[in-house]
Order: structure tokens, then C-alpha cells, then sequence
């Protein structure tokens, strides 16, 4: 820190010199009655915008210029080093070319573009139509480094850059969308597969599922639920089954799926196998509100909840059929005088038919 000044009776003005930057100051020393202030430069009052009242409190009892000096340095440098290092702006070259690239690919696909122009959203077609979208990443000297890519798919999207003759990688806006395209040609069927689902099924969660989504639960009827993961490589085989919901219920579809596995046919679709197998019809939403929905309804039977802070209903009575949030249940018999406690696990009745119901004390 450098400082230089010039008393003006019982005020100081100067410079101090931190992180090789210069900021004027003015310092008035405590009185008898007052406090010690200071003013600054337009600089000095942005670099501690906010910190206005650490400031005052480290300098009220300053009476000497040097503890003024050595105060106002230390909180400056920690202010100035906990800053992000200033944003690297591109050349001109990078602009001129950018539009360019631009104008080759179609403005059409343009999304999304920040301030800086340097992260774009670009959006590509599959071959059905559907809309994905290719969010690249562009340092300042590009096309001499490549972009980094990122994008809703089942599997990482790793683009690969050939070299042309002089053994230089050609970065290119274009060579990115084809090989995102390339890249969504491999998942096609996988999409197919889980929008059949989305679009004949009554989809519990996720409700706003991605491109990148492998998981669909679906509602079965009498407050049970399936949930399935496809496999990303060959989606129309037998997906990963979990079944959820009354335990007296569910073995009757456990006990299809091991007697009729070998109707699955790898031709036709998931959903169109799983309805063979399982020898049932998957109901829609709307089927479902039509026909009376509370045979349907998944929502914990105490907080009237699906998602309860990330959890899900998972237990279930044999008798009335109803789910329960684990964490809803076991409240709910902790306050009945009739309920036994067994090391872990809570005894007790239904709260809708008094049927005996157990729960996992948490």
C-alpha cells in the first residue's frame, strides 16, 4: 500500500494502493465527542458497497492516519480478492465468425443467447420431430478450443473434433448440430417407448419429465402404482419393475409377470407388453377422474399429499387400500393410546378401517 496526502487542518486526503489499484480518501479523525469518519473516491465507495457499516466500525476509534490506513487496506484486500477474476471478453475475430456460423446453421435454431454471446441454445429435430435442445458453451478463443456441449440425453454427449490436413481440430457450430443429431438417432426408440407411455398411461412423477429420463411411475389402479426404468440401450425389452401399494394387491400382479413373461414380444411396445403380461389396462388421468378417481389416488391418506418433501407414499393398508406416508402414519399412531411400539416398528389400526397396519418408527 502506497499513500500520499495533505492535512487540511484536522482532515486527511490521500491515496492508498491495493491489489494494484489507487483509491482517494478522505479521513476525518474521532473527536472528543465524535467518531471517526472517511469519504472516497467513486471507486472506493463501490468496492465497499455494503460493507459501509464494517468500515465505520473499524475506523470510529482511529485517531492516527496510519490506523485509518492500516484498516481500510485490510478490509479492501479482502473485499477486492473474494471478487471473481474480471470476465475474459472475446476479440472481434470471435463475433465476426460467430455470426457467420450462424448464418450457416439457420438463426431459426437459436434458442437462447447470453449477454457476452457466448452460451447459446441451439435447437435440433429428431427424426419424429421432437425438439431437443443443444446448450453450447463458447471460450473466447474459439474455434481454436472447442465449445463445451451440454444436452437432455439418456447417455453423455461427447463431441469429437477430426482434424483437417494441417492436423488442426475444426471447431464448428455445424459439426456440433450434426453430431447432436448423430446422437439422437441412436435414442429414438427410447423416446418412443416412454412418450407411448406419457400419452396412454396416467404418469404419477416425474410430472415434467426431461429427455434424459428413464423412470415413469404409473398409476394401476386401487391405490397402487408401478414403477419402471427402461434400459437406455434396448428400450422395448423388460424394463425394471417396482411395484408400490398394498402388499395383498400386488402379488397378483407378481404372480402374472412370472407366469406370463414369455408373451413379451421385443416387437411391439412397452406399454403394449406390459398390459399382456401383467393382464391389465393402464389407465389414462382422464379415464381415471371419469370413472371415479378415488380408486386411484395415490395421495397419502392422512396429509391428502403425494410428494411430502421429497417422499412418497409407501405404505399401504390390506384392508381399505390406502397409502400412507411412512412419516404421516407413524404420527398419526403414535397418538392413539391403543398402539404398541415393538423395537422398531409401531402396531396399530387403520385411521379409515381400523384394520391392523404396521409402520417402520421414525
Amino acid at each position: 500500500m502506497a499513500a500520499s496526502s495533505s492535512d487540511l487542518s484536522n482532515c486527511y486526503c490521500g491515496y492508498v494502493r491495493v491489489c494494484e489499484r489507487d483509491f482517494a480518501v478522505r479521513f476525518f479523525p474521532a473527536g472528543p465527542t465524535t467518531p471517526a469518519r472517511a469519504d472516497g473516491c467513486k471507486a472506493l465507495r463501490a468496492a465497499l458497497s455494503g460493507h459501509e457499516a464494517t468500515l465505520q466500525q473499524r475506523i470510529s476509534k482511529c485517531v492516527k492516519v496510519s490506523e485509518f490506513l492500516a484498516e481500510v487496506r485490510d478490509l479492501l484486500e479482502r473485499l477486492l480478492r473474494e471478487l471473481p477474476p474480471p470476465r475474459q471478453w472475446p476479440e472481434a475475430a470471435f463475433y465476426e465468425l460467430l455470426m457467420e456460423e450462424l448464418d450457416a446453421v439457420g438463426w431459426s435454431r437459436l434458442v437462447n443467447i447470453s449477454e457476452s454471446l457466448q452460451e447459446l441454445e441451439l435447437e435440433v429435430l429428431d427424426e419424429a420431430g421432437r425438439p431437443h435442445t443443444l446448450r453450447l458453451s463458447l471460450p473466447p478463443d474459439y474455434p481454436s478450443s472447442p465449445p463445451k456441449a451440454e444436452a437432455a440425453l439418456p447417455a453423455p454427449l461427447e463431441l469429437q473434433w477430426p482434424a483437417d490436413r494441417s492436423g488442426q481440430a475444426r471447431h464448428s457450430l455445424k459439426a456440433a448440430i450434426e453430431q447432436f443429431r448423430a446422437a439422437l438417432s441412436k435414442h429414438q426408440l427410447f423416446w418412443d417407448m416412454l412418450d407411448d407411455l406419457d400419452a396412454h398411461t396416467w404418469v404419477l412423477e416425474p410430472q415434467n419429465p426431461t429427455r434424459d429420463c428413464d423412470v415413469r411411475r404409473l398409476a394401476i389402479g386401487q391405490h397402487c402404482s408401478m414403477q419402471l426404468t427402461l434400459h437406455v440401450g434396448a428400450p422395448t425389452t423388460l424394463p425394471t419393475l417396482q411395484f408400490l401399494g398394498a402388499e395383498k394387491l400386488l402379488q397378483q400382479h407378481r404372480r402374472a409377470l412370472n407366469a406370463r413373461l414369455g408373451l413379451w414380444n421385443a416387437a411391439r411396445s412397452v406399454r403394449a407388453n406390459l398390459e399382456d403380461v401383467l393382464d391389465l389396462k393402464f389407465p389414462t388421468q382422464q379415464q381415471a377422474s371419469s370413472e371415479g378417481a378415488d380408486d386411484y389416488s395415490v395421495e397419502c391418506a392422512v396429509c391428502y399429499m403425494y410428494d411430502l418433501d421429497g417422499c412418497v407414499p409407501e405404505v399401504a393398508c390390506d384392508g381399505c387400500k390406502k397409502p400412507f406416508h411412512q412419516s404421516c402414519l407413524g404420527e398419526w399412531l403414535r397418538a392413539l393410546p391403543t398402539t404398541r411400539q415393538s423395537f422398531n416398528r409401531l402396531f396399530g389400526e387403520c385411521p379409515y378401517c381400523a384394520r391392523p397396519i404396521t409402520v417402520e418408527a421414525t
